[in-house]
């Protein structure tokens, strides 16, 4: 008797999230409406507290704003949709429906490899120190509510884990790749210090003091100008006393 068909370890299916939905089956891109679209990235994004979603509840959860019979039949029409794209995405019983385990979401692996960073680990994987993972917006021009609260977690998370990269890589020696890092924390949130100080900390360790003083400068004028505030004190000491130490080897 042959045996149903299963989603391949080796992901033979993706979905995308950052920067724009996607969705590739077998490395062929699958076309899916945005209902179906909204389903698949609420069931990556959102986790609960078991394993499944509650079927009643992710219908009232994504067309709150309609009755129950229209938001029920939405979701049903929804996941039909879904099974035509693939029938391995997701897992649906009468009550349930979850995310097949095995397909592969961007939006994951980004936090695990943040996660791995920001706590400092040792034995990262190779694509750890990949920039173009940590970068990218959620779902750009989606504006439901639970869409803009991941989409600021997510950004949050993919700055505080390109500041440990661009530290990580400066205490190896890897210079050009940790100021790649740090300019694209500065580029998520240009107001940010501590994505500046990394910058500068880099300069630092490459012995490029003017460098550091000139992105502090530059930093400086910006804050001033848009918020009227100063950087802190500890940045400013930081860049002085390597201005010493090289005046004083002069």
């Amino acid at each position: 008797m042959m045996q149903p068909k299963q989603c391949s370890a080796q992901t033979r299916t993706r979905l995308s999230l950052l920067g724009s939905f996607s969705l590739a089956v077998d490395g062929s891109q699958i076309p899916i409406r945005i209902h179906a679209q909204r389903v698949l990235a609420y069931l990556s994004l959102v986790q609960p507290a078991q394993l499944e979603h509650l079927r009643a509840g992710l219908a009232e959860r994504l067309w709150g704003d309609v009755p129950i019979e229209r938001s029920q039949a939405s979701l049903r029409t929804a996941l039909w949709r879904i099974r035509q794209a693939d029938p391995w995405l997701i897992r649906v019983t009468r009550e349930t429906v979850r995310l097949d385990d095995a397909v592969e979401v961007d939006v994951r692996r980004t936090l695990d490899q943040a996660g791995r960073l920001v706590a400092g680990k040792c034995d990262l994987r190779p694509r750890d120190t990949d920039v173009y993972t940590l970068r990218g917006d959620l779902l750009p021009g989606w504006d439901e509510d639970w869409i803009l609260l991941e989409r600021e977690r997510i950004r949050q998370v993919q700055i505080h884990a390109l500041e440990a990269l661009a530290h990580w890589l400066c205490s190896h020696g890897r210079h050009l790749e940790a100021i790649e890092a740090a300019f694209a924390a500065i580029e998520a949130e240009p107001l940010r210090e501590s994505a500046h100080a990394a910058l500068i900390d880099v300069f630092l360790a490459e012995g490029n003091v003017a460098q550091a003083r000139h992105q502090l400068e530059r930093y400086a004028a910006m804050v001033w100008s848009e918020m009227r505030v100063r950087p802190s004190d500890e940045l400013t000491r930081r860049v002085a006393a390597s201005e010493g130490r090289l005046r004083a080897t002069a």
